[in-house]
């Protein structure tokens, strides 16, 4: 068995680091985690966290990152052979069905931002990790269909948005994906 260089180790105790506090996150929401229960849970101590997030805020917009790479990989796999915008407005309301039942991302972002009245690098990061998101969302979109006079961005914002506004996580209809064909028809006027 080879043995680990620090580099790896220590991106491997990033990563359990980043799942446990994910989970944690979701469990007990921001103002309740705690990175000492944090820490024991993933087996590390605390100054294993700080070795690798400046503290709970970093720890929280590396969680936000990680989760924010997943979905958009998740989406843009959805959508990638998708012929064109019709069956992509289908595919991506479906995927708005199935994610803004799960979890309470968007229950936990408003959390964070009204109760860790982060420092305005910390919102500039979770502005920016946003941003990216839905840019790239947009993208993809106006790559199957180019006539809107949208920013990538605004597109790929209504798309998220819809999606994970906090009602969509417990009313039953009309569901995100309801919403979304509604709004992406209009938008790509079909």
């Amino acid at each position: 068995m080879t043995r680990m260089t620090r580099e790896q180790s220590q991106a491997n105790t990033r990563s359990r680091l980043l799942s446990v506090a994910q989970q944690h996150f979701a469990r007990y929401g921001y103002a309740a985690s705690s990175l000492d229960r944090i820490a024991d849970e993933a087996g590390f101590s605390k100054g294993a966290v700080y070795s690798n997030f400046s503290g709970k805020d970093d720890l929280f917009l590396g969680v936000l990152e990680a989760h924010t790479h997943a979905t958009v990989a998740e989406v843009l796999d959805e959508l990638k052979d998708a012929s064109d915008i019709e069956e992509a407005i289908e595919r991506i309301a479906a995927w708005a069905t199935r994610n803004s039942r799960l979890g309470n991302w968007p229950m936990l972002v408003l959390e964070y931002a009204r109760v860790a009245a982060p420092e305005d690098n910390f919102r500039k990061q979770q502005e920016k990790i946003l941003r990216a998101q839905w840019k790239a969302l947009g993208r993809l979109l106006l790559a199957l269909d180019d006539s809107p006079d949208l920013k990538p961005e605004i597109l790929g914002a209504l798309v998220f948005e819809l999606t994970y506004a906090p009602a969509m996580s417990f009313v039953s209809k009309p569901t995100s994906g309801d919403l979304l064909r509604v709004a992406l028809r209009g938008v790509f006027g079909k």
